[in-house]
């Protein structure tokens, strides 16, 4: 996930066009597993150019478009990502190469650079022959010795001023003079630093007069944000800038870019004009240093795409309205923003209405050049803000036999797919499986494959879908596929496959023995656990059957947590059951092994959101299993003995423990039904060691 940088502006997430949430928060959260991502909700980035993504997403697949070495898909498939995971892919240098290009992102706090000052100083004063080795130890030091936290203004420090009256060669005055300009530059001092400087720029030494140049361009862009920002690193409201400011450092670092083309600080000083800009609200230079910087290769410019769209998003995306821009690229990413819809119940927007398809196309011309991404635009408002299947047909020709998609014309593909599929098109399977050869960038396939499953689980051909030569190589979206909706049948025959990867095997062999457990099967799991392996994991915790490296299938064949009621292993429990599914003692062990284990409000017991794979109902027989339904049963039985009516009882009221709120599954009983038990287990069981135990009824 994304760490804001200090100075970035996007620090409330909103969903809505007019506050558009951009970046990747710091919460965690599960993607949708579906095709169709109205909104921004940082798990949801697909290789589908749409408003669910983060714009920097779409930036940089556009981008991505643009490169001679496309972004192959490699290693373990993968559908949904999170913006680190598409920014670590497109630029998988250390980001610590980078230190001078990231100014760029702002200049944040000065004393980012005194490490790296501090290296370039001593290489440059060991390499001036002019400087005596007393004086040239002496300045190092001294430099070694800043190391300013650029907290708040201050003075340069009286211990080194006097330090530096040992300098008194000519070539080591140049560095004495830059040395004091550095440190007032660190502690905020900025006319000393600008003076300093200034009398820097006809230095006899290269290195010093190529840095003070730079770095009194530096000076005035501190200048311009000293006390512009709160602690969050938003502009203080009502805070101006001194335009005076703004034109000093506009022309330093146009001096200095002019003065040295290939300098070594060339990258951070076209950074620091762009922040410039960015400050003086100027959108339409910004914007043309952004359309330079996207027209050429990222080893060119210096910037990685990740790092280039993050400030993209930062500086630009973040305030600009459309009519600002004139770029195709960087007026699709933001319309693709303005496209996020959230719907209340009703079916109404909230949070104000998204662009308006009149507004897109008074965007036309625009887009001159670009028709195809102009197309992109206009399908995806036909499905994320019309609901228009028939206009995406109309506006995406069937493009689905190619070799190789780019970005841009696999999303036009996938929304013509998923139009063919609102309009239930007898085609629409054969138009996924025609784009399967061709999607072969990151993220392509399993999004291709995602649409594949999703049709047949609707059309009830699961089956297909696991037999010899599926289409679907996506390990996630097969074993959710085993977990929601196979029945036992599917379920075994991938728990005993010798074809099967042995993670689908666990998973499948875990769902279907938990819903044998539960769902009345039990003869069947009887047999079926001799499958569980002897070295499987038992540690049930927190488990995750998609993501986790085993299932826990141990877990059925462990003897240890049984419960409080004196239970055997769950095999033998499940062995009375199966000859006796009224067995009050059975029943009670089977809800002490769920408990026990941590099984209540198991995921297994509910299905996802009919509009995701997974969604349809599940075709194992049985309902979801609920332990306070187990006990009502129990207690309600005429033929239930004494102490096993008591522990029913007991647990039954412990469901709501300590909370109130119901923690067994099941339908609930109020407060009032959790009394008469409470009394009924005093009056009728006085001298069990569950009514003794029993001091409230929550």
């Amino acid at each position: 996930m994304n760490r804001l940088p200090s100075l970035l502006l996007l620090l409330v997430l909103g969903l809505c066009w007019q506050a558009p949430a951009r970046a990747s928060g710091d919460f965690e959260c599960a993607p949708s597993w579906k095709l169709s991502h109205p909104t921004l909700s940082d798990c949801d980035n697909m290789a589908i150019i749409g408003p669910g993504n983060d714009s920097r997403v779409n930036l940089m697949l556009l981008l991505a478009d643009r490169q001679q070495a496309p972004m192959l898909a490699t290693g373990k498939p993968s559908l949904f990502f999170d913006l680190g995971t598409a920014q670590d892919l497109v630029a998988p240098r250390p980001k610590e190469e980078a230190e001078q290009s990231r100014f760029s992102e702002g200049e944040g706090s000065r004393c980012r650079s005194n490490e790296a000052g501090t290296a370039s100083f001593a290489a440059a004063i060991g390499r001036n022959r002019g400087i005596p080795d007393k004086e040239r130890m002496l300045m190092i030091e001294a430099r070694k010795a800043l190391q300013p936290d650029c907290a708040a203004e201050g003075k340069v420090a009286a211990a080194l001023t006097d330090a530096l009256k040992g300098v008194t060669s000519p070539a080591g005055k140049e560095f004495a003079a830059y040395l004091e300009g550095a440190a007032a530059f660190y502690v905020a001092d900025f006319d000393l630093a600008a003076a300093r400087f200034s009398a820097l720029r006809s230095a006899r030494d290269g290195w010093v007069r190529e840095t003070a140049l730079y770095m009194a361009s530096r000076v005035e862009v501190n200048r311009a944000q000293l006390g512009y920002y709160d602690e969050y690193g938003s502009p203080r409201e009502g805070m101006k800038i001194d335009p005076r400011v703004i034109a000093a450092a506009d022309t330093g670092l146009r001096v200095y870019i002019k003065a040295y083309p290939g300098g070594q600080y060339f990258g951070s000083a076209r950074g620091l004009l762009r922040r410039v800009y960015w400050l003086a609200g100027d959108m339409k230079r910004l914007e043309a240093e952004y359309v330079a910087l996207m027209a050429v290769p990222p080893a060119t410019r210096g910037m990685d795409d990740a790092a280039l769209t993050q400030e993209i998003d930062a500086k630009l995306l973040a305030t600009a309205k459309p009519e600002q821009l004139s770029d195709p690229l960087l007026l699709a990413a933001l319309d693709l923003m303005r496209m996020r819809v959230e719907r209340n119940a009703d079916g109404s927007t909230c949070c104000g209405e998204p662009l308006s398809r009149q507004a897109l196309e008074a965007q036309r011309a625009t887009f001159a050049k670009m028709p195809a991404l102009f197309g992109l635009l206009l399908a995806a408002h036909a499905t994320y803000v019309e609901g228009r299947s028939a206009g995406v047909l109309a506006l995406v020709p069937d493009a689905s036999h190619q070799k190789n998609f780019s970005y841009l014309e696999y999303s036009r593909q996938m929304l013509r797919g998923m139009a063919l599929e609102a309009k239930r098109d007898v085609n629409a399977r054969g138009f996924w499986i025609d784009l399967l050869p061709g999607s072969l960038r990151a993220w392509q396939r399993p999004a291709v494959e995602l649409a594949i499953a999703l049709h047949d689980e609707r059309a009830k051909a699961l089956a297909g879908l696991f037999a010899p030569g599926s289409p679907i190589r996506t390990p996630a979206i097969r074993e959710i596929l085993l977990i929601n909706v196979a029945g036992p049948e599917l379920l075994r025959q991938q728990a005993t496959g010798a074809g099967v990867p042995q993670h689908e095997r666990d998973v499948a062999l875990f769902v279907l023995l938990y819903k044998g457990a539960t769902r009345g099967r039990h003869a069947d799991f009887v047999r079926d656990v001799a499958l569980v392996p002897r070295d499987a994991p038992r540690d049930i915790g927190y488990y995750d059957l998609v993501d986790g490296e085993r299932a826990p299938t141990g877990v059925f064949t462990q003897t240890e947590s049984l419960g409080d009621y004196g239970c055997p292993a769950l095999r033998e429990t499940q062995g009375r059951l199966a000859a006796n599914p009224a067995d009050p003692k059975a029943i009670l062990c089977l809800g002490d092994f769920m408990r026990a284990t941590g099984f209540d409000d198991s995921e297994l017991d509910s299905q996802p959101p009919a509009d995701e794979l997974g969604g349809t109902p599940t075709l194992f027989p049985g309902k979801p299993y609920s332990r306070l339904d187990a006990y009502k049963g129990v207690i309600a039985s005429p033929r239930t003995p004494a102490e096993d009516k008591a522990y029913a009882l007991y647990r039954a009221i412990r469901c709501y423990a300590p909370s109130r709120n119901n923690s067994c599954g099941g339908e609930g009983v109020d407060v009032g039904q959790r009394k008469a038990w409470f009394q009924q287990i005093k009056r009728d069981y006085p001298q069990s060691r569950w009514a003794k135990d029993l001091q409230y009824y929550w």
